[in-house]
């Protein structure tokens, strides 16, 4: 039969061996946990521009964006909110616009966007002036069951000698006076 100091002994250890274990099951499920949401997040519905957005001049000023779902998960309930307005940030807004799809989009399935400005939303000369155009995306992940907003701030230096001058992304120093602009004017963003 074993001696007192020898049982206290072992089972000191076996107690020693028992919160190892329980310390590397934590870590082994937090780890698990950590990478079953970054997995989650990366399969997430996203929306990318697949080409330079085309800009056409005819009876005023059409912008056309086509957008592919990158992501593994379809998206559903697309909400676009487009916003065009001077780039002075101190007219108010010349377009303002809503637009929901019905239907899902599939993963590398495209969706095309039109922003039409007509002659009545916009000064239409030889010149129009510098513009911002923001769009506001929302749409829902139906796997997980989880919403998204994406924004897109894309800058156009206008028409220029008849000219439809390119989109170009807003530099990161003019978000926030973009926002602050929407908001005054109660905008989604």
């Amino acid at each position: 039969m074993p001696s007192k100091k020898e049982r206290d002994w072992s089972t000191t250890i076996v107690t020693y061996s028992t919160v190892i274990f329980a310390i590397v099951s934590l870590i082994t499920a937090y780890i698990t946990i950590t990478n079953w949401r970054t997995q989650r997040q990366a399969d997430r519905p996203y929306f990318s521009l697949k080409e330079s957005p085309q800009i056409e001049l005819q009876k005023g000023v059409t912008f056309e964006f086509e957008f592919t779902n990158v992501g593994k998960h379809a998206a559903s309930n697309l909400v676009s909110n487009t916003y065009v307005f001077d780039q002075s940030l101190t007219l108010k807004p010349i377009h303002i616009d809503e637009y929901a799809l019905i239907n899902d989009i599939p993963r590398e399935t495209a969706t095309r966007l039109l922003i039409q400005l007509n002659v009545q939303e916009i000064s239409f000369t030889d010149v129009v002036r510098p513009q911002y155009l923001v769009i506001y995306l929302s749409y829902t992940d139906p796997v997980l069951n989880q919403a998204y907003q994406q924004a897109l701030f894309m800058k156009w230096a206008g028409v220029i000698d008849e000219g439809a001058q390119p989109l170009v992304y807003t530099e990161a120093s003019e978000k926030d006076k973009i926002i602050n602009y929407l908001r005054s004017y109660h905008l989604k963003i």
